[in-house]
């Protein structure tokens, strides 16, 4: 009856050690590493296919792409301060980015004008294009020690349409930015970020 017990005792032990053994040749989803996602630009990703081609966004509010003038809402209050602009060009598009602290979501009024004039003072600014897009956020203030209060001219050196930026700052609730636009009427389409809070004008390359 001693040796029965112990040949027991014998078998269950050794099958019990082997219990990680076998665990370890089976496959375990959640023990394995995720992958990393690859880089994106902060204002959005860029498409392969082209400007004109859809692409996943992370906007609040989106525009079509086109050359008419183009409006929305801003939505959350009006706390936006204005604290960079910057361009870029990504893949086939020229890209104007207002960043804001606040938790808002701006609205705008962007549009082609055949001149930059600045609100408030009237001021015309040469921007060397034929054309100017004119860029306006709404839901913003100033009263701001990192506000950007402009003007400020900024020049882009990588050959798109975009010739010149000149930040005008903010004017009664509005934040007015203007972009001198090399040729004739160009699509262009607006969205609004957030997280931080962002207004993007995309302006397409011209064709040829």
């Amino acid at each position: 009856m001693t040796t029965r017990v112990r040949r027991t005792t014998t078998v269950l032990l050794s099958a019990i050690a082997a219990l990680p053994l076998l665990a370890g040749c089976g496959t375990d989803d959640r023990a394995s590493p995720a992958r990393p996602a690859s880089p994106a630009s902060p204002d959005g990703p860029a498409s392969p296919e082209g400007p004109l081609a859809p692409r996943p966004t992370t906007a609040a509010t989106a525009s079509a792409w086109g050359t008419e003038r183009q409006t929305s809402s801003p939505h959350g209050g009006s706390e936006l301060v204005l604290v960079d602009v910057r361009v870029t060009q990504v893949a086939d598009v020229d890209r104007i980015v207002l960043q804001f602290r606040g938790t808002a979501t701006p609205g705008w009024v962007v549009g082609y004008v055949d001149e930059a004039v600045v609100d408030g003072s009237g001021e015309v600014v040469d921007l060397g294009g034929a054309m100017v897009l004119d860029v306006y956020a709404s839901g913003t203030t100033w009263p701001a020690p990192d506000h950007d209060r402009g003007p400020r001219r900024l020049t882009p050196h990588h050959g798109g349409v975009v010739t010149a930026v000149h930040v005008a700052g903010t004017f009664e609730g509005t934040t007015q930015v203007l972009a001198g636009i090399d040729g004739g009427r160009v699509p262009f389409r607006v969205r609004a970020l957030t997280s931080p809070s962002r207004l993007v004008v995309e302006v397409a390359k011209r064709d040829g």
